[in-house]
């Protein structure tokens, strides 16, 4: 066999390898999708805006268990991130904070999302769904 057949060979057998990777840390070549969710106690209006360098997802108002979402692929090479402003009012307080709910090129959450990455917005901060042990994890404070 010759060398250049054995290289292409050796490189399909590569490609099929990452493109049937699970979505987890590092390189996955799928589309994933964010949620975030409005769980504040007392029925408490959420405003929310996200954004990243390359999509501005506008302002929107969350009402008690209203969930904004998108879905968006990784650029692996620049990265992907999204940041996002939000704000609440808790007995007379403004609860204002602007929270990074994905990052590709760096770690900020507890166990890393896979193809779902799911938020819970609540009075104390943010908390992360872990998609492997169903549950959520107090991540982020106010």
């Amino acid at each position: 066999m010759s060398p250049l057949i054995m290289m292409s060979n050796i490189l399909g057998f590569m490609l099929i390898i990452v493109a049937t990777l699970e979505p987890c840390y590092g390189l996955y070549l799928g589309r994933r999708h964010l949620y975030i969710r409005n769980d504040l106690e007392n029925h408490l209006p959420l405003k929310i805006h996200c954004w990243s360098k390359d999509n501005d997802l506008g302002l929107k108002t969350l009402n008690f268990t209203q969930e904004t979402s998108w879905s968006f692929k990784d650029n692996n090479i620049w990265g992907t991130k999204f940041e996002c402003d939000m704000e609440f009012q808790l007995e007379g307080q403004m609860k204002r904070g602007q929270v990074v709910v994905y990052n590709n090129k760096k770690k900020i959450r507890t166990r890393e999302c896979r193809k779902r990455c799911k938020w819970s917005v609540r009075k104390y901060g943010l908390y992360a769904f872990d998609e492997k042990d169903k549950k959520w994890d107090f991540e982020i404070p106010w």
